[in-house]
């Protein structure tokens, strides 16, 4: 008998369905563009346990008769082709008809239904149908999805914490709700409102619903058409610096990853330390550009992929590098201050002193230096004789080591800032800062909120060295990590970070000495919180043997 034989249908569907969902976010994303191509302008949506136990997605759009209703669970089966040719004409989101079958495969799936004529009510379990009812909802389409991979246990296991899953579902829909901004979006969970974005009339107004003033205010929009290619979006300008999360590429509306045009903007920016704030909409004709290259349908290719990342540089060189920036009519920064030299400077550091310096309060240095003489190596290391050799410390990561632990052992306390810090968070970011607050508080930070989601920081462990931008994106990387979010000495691990003088900051021989001193002082001074050398030791024989003596 041969080795090779065919798989029964339900090993096939229920590979082909892995192919198409794999968490719950991938779920939300193809009962949005369903509910999109059915002309919605209401989708809200329900998750719990970030949607690893019930994903709903409810819509006004046009719905389905109990016949087409009963197609549209059917692998296959869809209104959006008829044949080969029609996959050179894509305009919907949808049009591989796997999406709803491949849910149904994995998961006990509801679907009700009205096209404002007659309404359904279908009941599958593990891809198969347990029920057909008469529903009397008005028109518009219901799909609840519970149990995700519930016959896939292997596949379940892979799905990350509720925290991560969240903030996955949250991300895919503020990615429709930008490009649909005439769509109302609703996300929620467990009666906690996660997203809320109405409905309005345009791009920019939408852009200001979810991003910062300091984001929106520094963005240029961009309008070209050329032989019928339309670039349509918003570019930050080009010495724009400040952190966010605004990077997203759209081909005929549909969200898709394009590394080769990423490419190209990064390049056309001159590979900034800080990636530019996009959004991108691309127009172009359907036959210009290939959808079918993978089920999930997030990746697309262009038939004349270098004409258009040409056009793109040349778009983004003519309307945004050559626009003049806004003049600042605003009160002078308070942060920018008068140095000794008497140039005018931009201080990096919110509080003074920049590195307490207290002599008499170190402890013995194992070091044994011989001078208190040290060199600073492109801004970014110390360099320092000892007896026996020399060595060469990282200053970020010592100073990271310092201020973990530091706060730790509740050594430093805050420290009120001369210049409070305002951040607008988005409601991920929001809700991520009331979970871990009273962390936050503990390791020396005070807060104060003013109106919706903008939180003031009045105070910060006295040996923090940032500004707004550092901190910026602070509670993102707190999300990041998840279920861990809560332990004291993880949080710390990234305020000590965000918090610590950076690579490429000058030190005075004053600041230099106070952080060697105050590194030698911990309990682990060759180690940061993250596992990074901190200090590499040269030995006189080492050199010795370099220079062949």
């Amino acid at each position: 008998m041969g080795k090779i034989k065919l798989l029964t249908p339900e090993v096939r569907n229920k590979i082909a369905a892995g192919e198409v969902i794999t968490r719950p976010n991938s779920v939300i994303k193809e009962l949005i563009e369903n509910s999109l191509d059915a002309k919605a302008r209401r989708i809200e949506i329900e998750i719990e346990e970030g949607g690893k136990k019930k994903c709903l997605v409810n819509d006004n759009g046009i719905g389905m008769a109990r016949e087409d209703a009963l197609l549209a669970i059917e692998r296959y089966a869809t209104s959006k082709i008829s044949d080969v040719e029609d996959i050179e004409k894509i305009r919907s989101y949808g049009f591989r008809g796997e999406a709803l079958a491949s849910i149904c495969q994995v998961s006990f799936f509801d679907l009700e239904t009205s096209n404002g004529i007659e309404g359904t009510r279908i009941e599958v379990s593990g891809g198969e149908v347990k029920g057909i009812f008469d529903s009397h909802r008005p028109m518009g389409t219901r799909i609840k999805v519970t149990g995700l991979f519930f016959n896939l246990p292997a596949r379940q296991k892979f799905l990350k914490s509720a925290d991560w899953e969240r903030r996955l579902v949250s991300e895919t829909v503020r990615v429709y709700g930008l490009i649909s901004f005439n769509v109302n979006f609703t996300l929620v969970e467990t009666d906690r409102t996660l997203v809320n974005l109405s409905a309005v009339t345009t791009l920019e107004k939408r852009l200001k619903l979810i991003y910062p003033k300091i984001v929106t205010d520094h963005l240029i929009k961009l309008d070209q058409t050329t032989n019928n290619v339309i670039f349509n979006g918003y570019f930050s300008q080009r010495d724009f610096q400040y952190r966010h999360a605004l990077n997203y590429l759209y081909v005929n509306f549909r969200p898709v990853r394009y590394p080769r045009l990423y490419r190209t903007i990064m390049e056309t920016y001159e590979n900034p330390k800080n990636v530019p704030a996009f959004l991108l909409n691309i127009v172009i004709d359907p036959s210009q550009v290939d959808v079918n290259i993978h089920p999930g349908k997030t990746e697309v290719r262009f038939r004349d992929e270098r004409y258009i990342a040409d056009l793109l540089t040349q778009a983004i060189k003519k309307h945004v590098f050559n626009r003049p920036s806004p003049v600042d009519y605003s009160f002078p920064d308070p942060k920018a201050v008068t140095s000794f030299t008497g140039t005018v400077r931009r201080e990096e550091f919110v509080q003074e002193p920049v590195i307490a310096y207290d002599p008499a309060s170190q402890k013995e240095i194992p070091t044994t230096r011989e001078s208190g003489v040290f060199w600073q190596l492109h801004n970014t290391y110390i360099l320092a004789q000892t007896k026996s050799g020399m060595i060469m410390v990282d200053q970020h990561v010592a100073h990271e080591r310092i201020i973990y632990e530091s706060v730790l052992k509740g050594t430093v306390h805050g420290q009120r800032l001369l210049f409070p810090i305002s951040l607008e968070l988005t409601p991920e970011a929001y809700e991520i800062y009331t979970k871990t607050k009273p962390v936050l508080e503990e390791l020396g930070m005070e807060f104060k909120e003013f109106s919706a989601r903008t939180v003031i920081i009045d105070s910060l462990p006295s040996d923090a060295r940032v500004n707004r931008e550092d901190i910026a994106n602070f509670f993102d990387e707190i999300g990041n990590l998840g279920d861990l979010m809560k332990e004291k000495s993880e949080v710390a691990k990234v305020l000590a970070c965000k918090a610590a003088v950076k690579a490429g900051e000058r030190l005075s021989i004053v600041e230099m000495q106070s952080l060697i001193d105050q590194l030698f002082a911990c309990e682990n001074p060759y180690i940061c919180p993250h596992g990074r050398p901190i200090v590499i030791k040269f030995s006189l024989e080492d050199l010795a043997t370099r220079f062949g003596r």
